[in-house]
């Protein structure tokens, strides 16, 4: 999980009602919008006025997320129905969990993330899954029992769940020829950091075990390396996808850094929500021989089957896809981060069945109960009101006796941000962080033009910065998102750019 490391600002609000006639054909804007924002959550008030005004749909959608993060946390206490209540839920929304809402909400039901060679929080595939309102609870939950939903106590069995809406999640790796999975050791594999079902009692179990995850509709999806079709429905599977080059393929060349310096005029006023179209032009073909993804053809039509023909769809970019930082590296020492792994440490069920999750999901939900109480109770100087073995409150106690003692720079610790810290060091794997080089950045976005360019036109650009909780360097951010402009203007001509953040200066 990741947390925002800076307060929230003011959201606008407004009211959304679906079409009454499902015969309206949807608005087509002029010119692309692309709609830039700090916070990522932040882009969804955005993709909403979309579907107010009938540009979007308002249900069936594909998102294309290119991010470093999946994003597809739920606040853990958030009660489903708060989905349906926009003003109340933009409120409550934060950078690592707006996107299940609007997949419970229906607005979308199919969502690709395509991350760097870094990042590994989801397996790579295809997984199709429910999200909807835990019978018992009223919560918002999913029946997907991967470790990234069970360590934040957010599965629920498909059983708990009422107006659930059957979903459909694809992880792909993006790579270049200088930026390539293998490269990334401490970057687990897809077949060994996955689904609950590749863990054992006493650790992951062999590659030869394969698991299997119930579908909406009945049908299981093996778990393969490879393609597999199912010849009755066209579902399928996907494993270890990549979006890189062939090993074969030597045409394209490093020509050097590029060089785009103009900043797509951007409107400079603060939370400026007219259009303006951007007036750069790219240099297309330097952009694609940067990219070195000659392989991009083959996966194209991987891409172009998970998304479909016919579907509208959001392209949503995070410029922390092309260079990502953990900010908590930052904030805690090294001492403080292994107190955090070792009291969040968190213990995966020892078998797929009904029981085991069940079981695991309740030790969980104990321990961070004990840990958020304890921390309180040791920040504030009393005593924890529930109980806590005395090793396990020794360490809590050493944690925030160094924390008090030697607080992080320019920043304010409280009990509340200590716990979602830990949160993140729960042994289920770091954070991503891999401050890019000028020439990653470059292929990246290379890259991603030539996968573009090969797709049908989005209905909406969303980009977020993600600077001013330095999950995407500071220092390196505007350098991206101009490029990141030029390259969308070089792919779909003329784009109304929308800058709806504060800059530093302001």
């Amino acid at each position: 999980m990741r947390f925002s490391v800076v307060p929230e600002k003011n959201r606008s609000t407004f009211s959304m009602e679906p079409s009454t006639s499902n015969e309206k054909p949807l608005r087509v804007y002029k010119n692309l919008p692309v709609w830039v924002v700090e916070d990522h959550n932040d882009v969804l008030q955005h993709i909403y006025h979309a579907i107010a005004s009938r540009h979007l749909p308002f249900s069936g959608m594909t998102m294309l997320h290119f991010d470093s993060h999946p994003d597809l946390q739920i606040a853990t206490d958030m009660d489903a129905d708060v989905v349906f209540n926009k003003a109340q839920l933009l409120s409550e929304l934060s950078i690592e969990n707006w996107i299940m809402p609007a997949l419970y909400a229906g607005h979308m039901d199919h969502v690709i993330w395509v991350k760097p060679p870094w990042a590994d929080q989801l397996p790579e595939g295809t997984r199709h899954v429910s999200v909807g309102k835990h019978k018992e609870t009223g919560k918002l939950r999913v029946s997907w029992p991967d470790v990234y939903f069970l360590s934040d106590i957010l599965y629920a069995p498909l059983d708990k769940l009422q107006n659930a809406k059957s979903v459909t999640i694809d992880t792909v790796t993006m790579e270049t020829n200088i930026l390539e999975a293998s490269s990334f050791p401490n970057v687990a594999k897809s077949d060994i950091k996955s689904d609950l079902v590749s863990r054992s009692n006493d650790g992951y179990l062999p590659d030869t075990k394969r698991s299997k995850l119930d579908t909406e509709d009945g049908r299981e999806c093996e778990r393969n390396v490879e393609l597999n079709k199912e010849k009755d429905s066209g579902n399928w599977c996907l494993q270890h996808t990549t979006i890189g080059q062939s090993p074969n393929d030597k045409e394209t060349e490093n020509k050097g850094d590029l060089d785009i310096s103009a900043r797509a005029g951007v409107p400079e006023s603060t939370n400026e929500k007219s259009e303006s179209t951007t007036e750069c032009r790219a240099d297309g073909d330097h952009l694609e021989s940067m990219s070195k993804a000659a392989d991009v053809k083959g996966h194209l039509e991987v891409i172009s089957k998970l998304m479909g023909s016919s579907k509208p769809f959001i392209l949503d970019v995070d410029l922390d896809f092309f260079s990502t930082k953990n900010p908590f590296k930052d904030v805690y020492t090294k001492e403080q981060l292994h107190l955090l792994e070792d009291l969040y440490s968190f213990t995966p069920p020892v078998d797929d069945t009904a029981d085991a999750l069940d079981h695991c999901q309740q030790k969980r939900a104990a321990q961070l109960h004990e840990l958020e109480s304890a921390l309180k109770a040791c920040w504030d100087g009393t005593e924890p009101l529930c109980a806590i073995d005395d090793k396990k409150l020794t360490k809590v106690k050493n944690l925030v006796s160094s924390l008090q003692d030697t607080p992080p720079p320019d920043d304010t610790l409280d009990a509340e941000l200590i716990h979602m810290a830990g949160l993140t060091c729960d042994d289920t794997g770091e954070l991503p962080h891999h401050v890019s080089t000028q020439e990653e950045i470059d292929s990246l976005i290379g890259a991603m033009k030539v996968l573009l360019s090969r797709l049908p036109k989005p209905s909406i650009v969303t980009i977020s910065r993600s600077s001013h909780d330095d999950y995407c360097p500071p220092n390196q951010v505007e350098s991206i998102q101009s490029k990141v402009l030029q390259m969308l203007e070089s792919v779909y001509g003329s784009i109304n750019v929308h800058k709806d953040y504060e800059t530093p200066q302001q």
